[in-house]
C-alpha cells in the first residue's frame, strides 16, 4: 500500500496546526447583507455564501463566485447544471443529458459539496464520479448560485475538498422589504436543439410578517442534436416535474421562521454513453423531496445572530437495463434518508473589527434499495435478487461535527481569518450475505461499524498594498469521510470485480493558494490566482483475494478498496473585466489544472507505483464576452467559449468510452471553439431573452462527459409578471 511517508504526514500536520495556533488572534469581520462593505475591491469574485437569509459572507481571501439572479435570466439555462458553464474555474462533466457535475479545480463526485439553501445535497452513497443531484433542482426556482475554491471542510466538513457549490433558491419578501419581487409570474422556454418545452408557474403572497411562494415546473427533452458532423444523439431525451413551496413567517422582531418543500421527480433519462440498440440503460426514476425549517434570530443572548436549519431529503434512482435478446431488465433500486440539523451562532465582538462564528450539525443517513429481474415482453413481476443489490440491508451513516470561524481586521489594509473543524463519522454496515450467495463457499460478513475521525484547518490572510491592488493568500485542510458506497459496492468496475471493503480512513486534501486583485472602481477588475492542492490517502481499488482465488470464475481480478494512493493537482484562474465605455462590457476568464496521481496498478500488484494524471482532470479551458447595454433594459451579448485538447489521461480514462471509445488508440479529447450569441429586454412586466448557441455548428463534447454539446441552435425564454 502506498501512502505519504508517517514523517512527512507528521510535518504537514505539525505545519497546520503551528499556523493555527500562531494566527488565533487573526479574522475579518462579516457584513450582513443588509450592510455592504464599503470597500470596492472586497466586492471582487471572492463573496460567497451558504446560507439563504441574511446572507453572511466568507472571509475576504477566500476565493468563489456568485451566478446572479441576472446573470441567471440573461443565460437561459437547460438546467442547473449548465448555469455554471461560464463561471471561472468549473469545468461542467456529463455523462448524459439529464445529469451534470460541476468539476472544481480538477476534482468531482464526493469530492466536492452540493447544497441547495445551506443544507448538503452529498449523501451515504454519493460516488466518485459525476452524480444526478445538482440536475434535480429546478433552474426556475433557482436565485443565484454560489461557489467556494478550494478545500471548505472548515464550515461545510465531509466532501469538500475541491470545493463547493450552493444553489440558494428564490426567497420571498415581506411587504416591508422594499422593492415587490412580482409574486405572480409565468415563464416558459423552448429550445431547438433538443426540440424541448419548460413551463412554470409561480405565485407569491407578501404581508408585512408573513411571505409564501409556490413554483410548479414542467420539463420535456427529446433527443439532443450535435454539430453537423454529429446530428441527433440517440437516448438523450427525457421528462421532468418540479415543485416547491417556501413559507416566511416573522415570529417577532428579529426571528424569521421558513419553511419550505421541494420535489423532484425525473423520468426515462437513459444514460447515453452506455446505451445501444438491443441493450441500453435509463435512469427510470430519480426523486428528490427536500423538507427545511429554518430558524433565524437576531440578538440572542451572547450571539448576534443565531441560525438553525433542520432538514429531511430523500433521495431515490431507479435504474434499468434493457437486454433485449435476453427478454430481461435488470433494475436496481436506491433510497436514501437524510436528516440533518445544523446550529450557528455568529458575534462581532468589539475590538479591531472582529467577528466570532462557532457551530454544531450532524446529518443521519439511511440507505435501503435492492435488485430485481423482470420480462420486457410481459413486465409483470419482478424477481427479487438479494445477491445483486447495491448495498445490502440498511446501512447507515452518522456524522456529527463541531466548527469556529475568527476573522478580524488588522489595521485598515490587512484582514485575517482562522478557523477548524473537528467530525466524527460513524457507519454501520449490515450483515453481507451476497458474496455467499453468488459464490458458495463464501464468508458471510458480519455487521460491524466503521468509524473515523476528520479534522480541518484554514488559515487566510489580505493586504491591500495600494488603492488598486489586494494580495491575498490561504491556507486549508479537507477531508472526505469514506461512506456506504466506499465500504459496500460489489460487483464488475473498470478492470477487475471489486469486494466490500471494511478498513478505510479519510481522504485529506492540503491547499496553498495566493493571488493578487486589481480593481480600479467599475473601469477594470482583474484577479489571479494559483492554488496547489495534495491529497492524501486516496479510496482506490487494489488486488484482493476470496477464498483463497484471486480471480472471478470469469477471469476478473478480484479488487479491494484502500487508501493506497495520492495526488496532487496545480490550478491557475485568471480573470479581468473592463468597462471601456458606460454601456460596454468586456470579460475574459481562463483555467488550466495540471494533476498528476501516484496509482498501483490493480492488475501487477508487484508493479512499482505509476505517476498518471488525475482521472477526468479538465483541459485548458475559458471564455471572452463582451457585453452592450444600450438602455437600462435590453442587451447584446456575444461569448466565445473554448478548450484546448486533453492529452493527458489516466488508465481510468482510457478505459472510460466517454473519453476513449476508440482506446486502445485514444487520443484524448480534441480542443473546441463555439461562439454563441444572446439578447435580450424588459419592458414593463414582460422579459424576453433570445439565444443562438453555436453559430459556427461545431462539433465537439467536453472532457469526459458521454453527450456532445448542442449543434447551431435557438432558445427562446419569455417571461411575464404581474
Amino acid at each position: 500500500m502506498l501512502r505519504l511517508p508517517r514523517s512527512r504526514r507528521a510535518f504537514l500536520w505539525s505545519c497546520s496546526l503551528s499556523l493555527l495556533c500562531h494566527a488565533l488572534p487573526v479574522g475579518a469581520q462579516e457584513r450582513s447583507e443588509e450592510e455592504p462593505p464599503s470597500d470596492p475591491d472586497s466586492q471582487a469574485e471572492t463573496l460567497v455564501t451558504s446560507s439563504s437569509v441574511p446572507k453572511p459572507l466568507l472571509p475576504a481571501s477566500r476565493v468563489g463566485s456568485e451566478v446572479t439572479a441576472e446573470e441567471l435570466s440573461r443565460r437561459p439555462a437547460r438546467s442547473t447544471p449548465e448555469a455554471l458553464l461560464e463561471e471561472e474555474g468549473i469545468f461542467v462533466q456529463r455523462t448524459n443529458h439529464a445529469g451534470g457535475h460541476p468539476i472544481i479545480r480538477g476534482l468531482l463526485g464526493h469530492q466536492v459539496l452540493i447544497m441547495v439553501d445551506g443544507v448538503r445535497l452529498n449523501n451515504a452513497v454519493t460516488r466518485s464520479g459525476p452524480n444526478q443531484y445538482l440536475n434535480t433542482v429546478d433552474p426556475f426556482l433557482v436565485d443565484r448560485l454560489e461557489v467556494v475554491r478550494g478545500p471548505s471542510s472548515v464550515l461545510y466538513g465531509s466532501d469538500a475538498l475541491g470545493g463547493v457549490v450552493n444553489v440558494l433558491t428564490l426567497t420571498p419578501r415581506f411587504a416591508s422589504e422594499g422593492e415587490r419581487r412580482f409574486p405572480a409570474s409565468i415563464r416558459a422556454q423552448a429550445g431547438s436543439a433538443d426540440l424541448s418545452l419548460q413551463g412554470s408557474l409561480r405565485l407569491g403572497v407578501e404581508l408585512p410578517d408573513t411571505a409564501a411562494l409556490g413554483v410548479v415546473t414542467g420539463r420535456d427533452f427529446n433527443d439532443l442534436r450535435g454539430g453537423a458532423a454529429i446530428g441527433v444523439q440517440r437516448y438523450t431525451g427525457y421528462t421532468e416535474y418540479d415543485a416547491a413551496v417556501k413559507v416566511r413567517q416573522r415570529l417577532a422582531p428579529g426571528a424569521i421562521l421558513l419553511v419550505q418543500y421541494q420535489a423532484a421527480r425525473q423520468g426515462d433519462a437513459p444514460r447515453t454513453d452506455r446505451s445501444v440498440p438491443g441493450d441500453f440503460r435509463v435512469f427510470s426514476l430519480q426523486e428528490r423531496d427536500f423538507l427545511h425549517g429554518q430558524l433565524t434570530v437576531s440578538g440572542a443572548g451572547p450571539f448576534h445572530r443565531i441560525r438553525v436549519d433542520a432538514s429531511a431529503l430523500r433521495q431515490g434512482e431507479r435504474t434499468d437495463r434493457f437486454r433485449v435478446s435476453r427478454d430481461r431488465i435488470e433494475r436496481e433500486d436506491s433510497n436514501v434518508w437524510t436528516f440533518g440539523l445544523r446550529a450557528e451562532g455568529e458575534r462581532g465582538l468589539a475590538w479591531n473589527g472582529a467577528s466570532l462564528r462557532v457551530g454544531a450539525d450532524v446529518f443521519h443517513d439511511k440507505v435501503t434499495g435492492g435488485a430485481s429481474r423482470g420480462a420486457i415482453l410481459v413486465p409483470v413481476d419482478f424477481s427479487p435478487r438479494p445477491e445483486l443489490a447495491r448495498y445490502p440491508g440498511s446501512p447507515t451513516s452518522l456524522a456529527a461535527g463541531l466548527f469556529g470561524l475568527f476573522q478580524m481586521d488588522l489595521g485598515t489594509d490587512a484582514t485575517g481569518h482562522v478557523g477548524a473543524r473537528a467530525q466524527l463519522n460513524r457507519i454501520h454496515l449490515p450483515e453481507d450475505d451476497r458474496l455467499a450467495l453468488q459464490f458458495p463457499g463464501s464468508p458471510v460478513l458480519t455487521a460491524s461499524n466503521a468509524q473515523a475521525l476528520g479534522v480541518a484547518g484554514e488559515l487566510g490572510f489580505q493586504q491591500r498594498v495600494s488603492e488598486d491592488l489586494t494580495l491575498f493568500t490561504n491556507l486549508g485542510t479537507g477531508f472526505r469521510a469514506p461512506n456506504v458506497d466506499d465500504y459496500l459496492r460489489l460487483g464488475a468496475e473498470g478492470p477487475g470485480y471489486v469486494l466490500p471493503s471494511r478498513e478505510l480512513s479519510p481522504e485529506y486534501s492540503y491547499t496553498a493558494e495566493v493571488g493578487g486583485r486589481f480593481q480600479r472602481g467599475e473601469v477594470a477588475r482583474v484577479q489571479a490566482v494559483y492554488a496547489y492542492t495534495y491529497i492524501d490517502g486516496l479510496v482506490t481499488a487494489v488486488p484482493g483475494a476470496l477464498n483463497g482465488e484471486t480471480h472471478t470464475p470469469d477471469g476478473l481480478a478480484y479488487l479491494v478498496r484502500t487508501n493506497a494512493d495520492h495526488a496532487q493537482v496545480h490550478a491557475v484562474e485568471l480573470s479581468g473585466q473592463v468597462r471601456p465605455v458606460r454601456s460596454v462590457t468586456l470579460l475574459a476568464r481562463a483555467a488550466w489544472v495540471l494533476s498528476s496521481q501516484k496509482r498501483l496498478d490493480p492488475l501487477r500488484p508487484e508493479a512499482p507505483a505509476e505517476t498518471e494524471s488525475y482521472s477526468k482532470s479538465p483541459p485548458l479551458n475559458g471564455l471572452v464576452r463582451a457585453t452592450w447595454e444600450p438602455v437600462d433594459f435590453a442587451f447584446v451579448e456575444g461569448v466565445l467559449q473554448w478548450a484546448a485538447k486533453q492529452e493527458r489521461l489516466s488508465a481510468a480514462d482510457r478505459e472510460d468510452i466517454r473519453i476513449c471509445p476508440e482506446s486502445p488508440d485514444c487520443q484524448g479529447t480534441p480542443g473546441w471553439a463555439a461562439v454563441h450569441l444572446r439578447a435580450g429586454a424588459s419592458w414593463r412586466w414582460f422579459t424576453a431573452t433570445l439565444e443562438l448557441r453555436n453559430l459556427t455548428d461545431a462539433s465537439y463534447r467536453a472532457h469526459a462527459s458521454g453527450v456532445d454539446a448542442p449543434g447551431r441552435s435557438v432558445t427562446l425564454a419569455l417571461e411575464g409578471r404581474l
